[in-house]
């Protein structure tokens, strides 16, 4: 939960709750999800102390795709002057396009207009023109998953006010515009996937989510050190460090193994484990970004996401991927974690963009939003009640405008 303060995102509470229904980013199982959502809810609301009626989501995953978009219009004024209608409906004709079924469109994120001949233009209203075009990429997504994150959302007792790629979001809050114009990647390191983002010349022009995260690694330290889920997390959160080389000879976890016996694992023994696996999946990801065909990332990659936090994680992934490597995380007090770094990010996105739309005006995001972040696949429900879902799914979606405002309007 936050709000815009003068430029200046104050960040005025957050809630966390395990989110026990959701594997690999799909809902295994909604109730579990709605409650996790609630749960998550009200711990920020006792912080907030006031009642958080509507959220935006966070939606990413492998049914996520962007492409290429152009729309034009016709300038409707008498005196030829650009205003937030046309450009709203520049946008809207980008998305009469004939899609998958089973697709519904996101967002559309302009990324450059042409007033008549004149192109590279960055906000066109206020300009004289007679043709307005838009290029920019669009976003769509699953409508089954889609439909399933408002049902989670929804039978939690909140209003849905939008979808917003969190990659995106992530990226522009996390990287300066002249890393995201000379080349920068982007690792979020979650609990059962990592995201792997690369933006060059302003744009994002690739994202992957690796099956792999920091799940794998507690479940490598269960069968390493043959004990309950539990005992893999401690030894991982406390002991666990991402280079064996940074171990202290002192160090080490005592549990009760699996056959009951008291059993002391040594630090280095346990950052043996982890380091194997994190040095594995750095791997998987360079073999990835080599294959995208941008030519250098000068900006390097950050690292984000809860298992970014494991200490040496910076240090491994600079020797693996063979350049600079930063960990982000938000600077705001109270969610100075890399764990954070996605909610934060929409948080931002959402606040300074002109986010909702309407065919006769641009209007201004609420002071104060929400951010959650469940993924799904389909709910429980009745056939009836899912078409009928669906379908004011891709009606609302469609007039989606989601643009960091500093970004396309210089604002």
């Amino acid at each position: 939960m936050g709000e815009l303060l003068g430029g200046t995102l104050n960040i005025l509470a957050e809630g966390c709750a395990p989110s026990a229904g959701v594997k690999r980013g799909a809902v295994v199982d909604i109730d579990k999800t709605v409650q996790a959502i609630k749960q998550a809810v009200e711990h920020a609301e006792a912080a907030l102390g006031d009642q958080i009626r509507s959220v935006y989501v966070a939606i990413e995953g492998e049914h996520i795709q962007i492409a290429p978009c152009h729309g034009i219009a016709s300038v409707k004024r008498e005196d030829q002057e650009i205003t937030d209608t046309d450009v709203i409906e520049v946008i809207n004709s980008a998305q009469v396009m004939r899609l998958p079924d089973e697709m519904s469109v996101i967002d559309v994120i302009p990324s450059s207009f042409t007033v008549d001949q004149q192109t590279g233009v960055v906000d066109p209203r206020g300009m004289l023109g007679y043709r307005l075009e838009m290029h920019g990429k669009m976003v769509t997504g699953s409508k089954t998953i889609l439909h399933s994150i408002r049902r989670s959302i929804e039978r939690a007792g909140l209003k849905l006010e939008g979808f917003v790629l969190g990659n995106l979001a992530l990226g522009m809050s996390a990287a300066s515009v002249d890393e995201i114009d000379l080349g920068i990647g982007l690792i979020d390191i979650g609990h059962e996937k990592t995201t792997v983002s690369v933006f060059y010349r302003g744009d994002l022009v690739y994202s992957y989510i690796l099956p792999v995260g920091g799940d794998h690694m507690t479940r490598d330290l269960v069968y390493k050190l043959n004990c309950k889920y539990q005992d893999a997390k401690v030894a991982k959160e406390e002991y666990g460090l991402a280079l064996e080389e940074m171990a202290d000879a002192s160090e080490g976890f005592s549990f009760t193994n699996i056959n009951g016996e008291v059993t002391f694992e040594p630090q280095a023994e346990i950052s043996y484990v982890l380091e194997a696996r994190i040095e594995e999946m750095f791997t998987l990801v360079l073999n990835r970004v080599q294959k995208v065909g941008v030519p250098t990332l000068s900006g390097g990659y950050l690292l984000c996401g809860g298992a970014a936090a494991l200490p040496g994680i910076q240090e491994l992934a600079t020797r693996v991927m063979g350049q600079t490597t930063r960990l982000y995380q938000p600077s705001s007090i109270g969610v100075r974690h890399p764990k954070y770094a996605t909610a934060v990010g929409v948080l931002k996105y959402v606040l300074m963009s002109d986010h909702h739309v309407s065919k006769s005006r641009l209007e201004k995001p609420e002071e104060r939003v929400a951010v959650t972040k469940p993924d799904g696949t389909m709910p429980h429900g009745n056939d009836h009640d899912h078409e009928v879902d669906v379908e004011r799914d891709e009606r609302e979606t469609k007039n989606g405008f989601g643009r960091l405002m500093e970004k396309l309007f210089g604002v």
